[in-house]
Order: structure tokens, then C-alpha cells, then sequence
């Protein structure tokens, strides 16, 4: 999983590279399930929903994941990767499927609504073991603080890939069927009481100083 940086943001050109010259480098060595995030709603959620954008988001523009047999053989991905942005972060993931969904859309296409897509490192205070617990527990929970959540993916980080990749522990995407399950406070967040659990959870498992979470399109290639 990358995730890259500019200072310029998301334009025309570079989300037309990331769908179809990425693509294909990534097909062309040994790369299958990619999907492509592009943070293209920054504005929007800035006049909608500005408490969804949560730490240096404003630099994120885009984030590729994608399945690999072995990752010593990806240096010409990431040099293409590194030649779209400013910055380049990598990471060697476990992923799990908490909440599984049907694509009833067209492979490439972009993905009704929204994906949630945010990083955070694991605070100092607390133990490897404590983290994971910490977030299993709230994985459970979260399926009442958003109801209206269509899919939820989580990224264990096993290693950085990078040089000076920033020490995420979690990278998570959670995707909403419409802008309104995501902008609306009310269609966003369950009850009180699960409001009010997440507050008391998230603590046991995310760096607050060291996080990000921002609105973006997803796309899915095969």
C-alpha cells in the first residue's frame, strides 16, 4: 500500500495517470487487485463536512494498494509511483475485511459515494498486543457507530517500505453508499452511547498525533 503526498494537490492530469499508466505498470509487473483512492473532494467536504478532515490531510492526494507476489520485485512500481508525487510512503500490509461488500459497479469505474480513508500510528503507552485487542474491540463496535456503512477495510501494517515512511500502525478505509450517509452527522453516527464508547476506545489503539482521515474516490481494478 502507498500513499502519496503533493504540495499541489489532485489535478486532471495526474488522477488520468493514476487510473490508466498506473494500471498498467502495476498489471505489467506482477501487481492484481489494485485499488486507487483520489482525494478530489477536499473542497466539498471542506463546505460540507470539515469534521470529517482530520489531521495533515491536505497534502494526500492519492493512496494505490495492490496484491503482490513478492514485494523485491516492485522497485519499478514504486519508482513510477514516486514520479507522480513529491512524496512517497510505503507500506507492507495484512489486510482483513471486517464488513464485506458486493461491487455492483463497473470494474474501474469510480465507486458510489465515498471512501473514509485515514492512517494512524499506535500510541507509545501501549503494548502490541493492547493495540490489536484495542482495535478488534472497536471494529465491533464501529459496525453500530456508523449503521449506514456500506464496507470496512482494515490495513495492519507490518513494515515501512520507504525511507522515512511516517510510523502508521493502521491504515483503514471505510466506504459510505452517498455523501450525505458520510456528511450528515446524524446518518453518519449511531446512537449517543456508541458515540460515546468510540471516544473511549479509540484512545487504546490511535496516535492522535500522529493520524490523518480525509473523503475520497475509490476506484477498483482487477
Amino acid at each position: 500500500m502507498y500513499l502519496l503526498e503533493s504540495d499541489t494537490g489532485i489535478d486532471d492530469p495526474l488522477a488520468h495517470t493514476l487510473l490508466n499508466d498506473t494500471i498498467e505498470t502495476i498489471r505489467e509487473h506482477g501487481g492484481s487487485n489494485i485499488t486507487v483512492t483520489l482525494a478530489d473532494l477536499n473542497e466539498q467536504l471542506e463546505a460540507e463536512a470539515p469534521g470529517r478532515l482530520i489531521g495533515p490531510w491536505q497534502n494526500m492526494v492519492a493512496s494505490v494498494s495492490f496484491w503482490h507476489d513478492w514485494h523485491n520485485t516492485c522497485i519499478s512500481i514504486e519508482e513510477h509511483l514516486r514520479s507522480q508525487c513529491s512524496n512517497l510512503a510505503g507500506y507492507l500490509v495484512t489486510e482483513s475485511v471486517p464488513q464485506q461488500f458486493s461491487a455492483d459497479w463497473e470494474g474501474g469505474k469510480r465507486r458510489p459515494g465515498i471512501t473514509q480513508f485515514g492512517a494512524n500510528g499506535k500510541p507509545n503507552h501501549v503494548s502490541d498486543a493492547e493495540f490489536f485487542a484495542n482495535w478488534q474491540a472497536h471494529s465491533v463496535s464501529s459496525f453500530d457507530l456508523h449503521p449506514l456503512r456500506w464496507s470496512y477495510v482494515r490495513n495492519a501494517v507490518v513494515r515501512p517500505l520507504t525511507e522515512n515512511a511516517p510510523a502508521y500502525r493502521a491504515i483503514v478505509s471505510e466506504h459510505f453508499h452517498s455523501m450525505d450517509d458520510f456528511c450528515d452527522d446524524s446518518r453518519y453516527f449511531g446512537s449517543e452511547e456508541a458515540v460515546q464508547l468510540m471516544m473511549e476506545e479509540v484512545a487504546g489503539f490511535c496516535d492522535f498525533e500522529n493520524m490523518f482521515s480525509l473523503g475520497m474516490s475509490e476506484f477498483q481494478f482487477k
